[in-house]
């Protein structure tokens, strides 16, 4: 028998690709319910997502709650044996990408499906810090209230509750989605990517017992307003892990969008 599949997309800000991504969603047949949730968005997503609201599940919060606590009011409210988180700065999103995902879990081969950009500049890191991936409702229950503190650490914080075994990764050909400094102004970007960064790197710290003087410091990281203070802030940082991937999340990042931030 056919699971039925819900599709859950956070929205924040996203006013410039969410309108093609829920119209693929909505077309495509593997997919049988589209909730999205407007988090707390400042540009016209809502706007646009009121225009899918005969089609959609719309959850609106008018305050920006993160992605964590979105994803999970979104399982909370979805009908479908089968969850599948889809982000809505996607530019090409498409039939065959969702098939692609969706078909290990639904053919029972797996329980977690990660799907990441196979052309992506850090295709590595993003293969754990991909948003789109697939999972058993059932699977997430127990665990919502923990996951819905996590913010952007969620993807972190699923990563660990399910073995390698369990979990299959697979690259999306081709698939894109828009960077924070082709979305946002340079300063805007910039703060976004690092408290983005900082998030993940806490949740990294839970796992790994991080000394309070290294979360001390990453906190401080938030408050940052260059790029020569942020690599300052990172090289304090004792623990390797975490140093390691502020060093390949943000720093590697910013480099290439060095371009357009021409103020930092």
């Amino acid at each position: 028998m056919k699971k039925f599949v819900s599709a859950i997309v956070p929205v924040f800000n996203e006013e410039k690709t969410v309108a093609g991504v829920i119209e693929v969603l909505l077309k495509n047949p593997l997919i049988d319910e589209v909730i999205c949730i407007n988090d707390g968005s400042t540009d016209n997503s809502l706007e646009i997502l009121k225009k899918f609201e005969n089609s959609i599940q719309l959850i609106n919060f008018e305050k920006n709650r993160g992605k964590s606590y979105a994803l999970v009011e979104g399982i909370k409210k979805a009908k479908g044996e089968v969850v599948t988180f889809i982000d809505a700065d996607l530019t090409n999103l498409s039939d065959n990408h969702l098939k692609t995902l969706l078909e290990p879990v639904l053919e029972g081969k797996v329980k977690v499906v990660l799907g990441y950009p196979s052309n992506g500049w850090m295709q590595n890191v993003l293969s754990d810090l991909t948003g789109e991936r697939v999972y058993y409702k059932k699977d997430l229950v127990p665990y919502l209230g923990k996951m819905a503190k996590t913010k952007f650490g969620v993807e972190i914080f699923l990563n660990n509750l399910f073995t390698e075994k369990e979990t299959k990764k697979i690259p999306l050909k081709q698939l894109k989605d828009l960077l924070k400094y082709e979305k946002r102004n340079s300063v805007n970007a910039f703060k976004e990517y690092v408290v983005e960064g900082v998030e993940i790197a806490q949740e990294i710290g839970r796992r790994e017992g991080l000394l309070p003087r290294d979360y001390r410091i990453i906190g401080q990281i938030t408050k940052v307003t260059n790029l020569k203070e942020l690599k300052n802030k990172i090289k304090e940082i004792a623990n390797k892990n975490v140093r390691r991937f502020l060093e390949k999340y943000v720093l590697n990042y910013i480099k290439v969008a060095q371009g357009w931030w021409r103020n930092f």
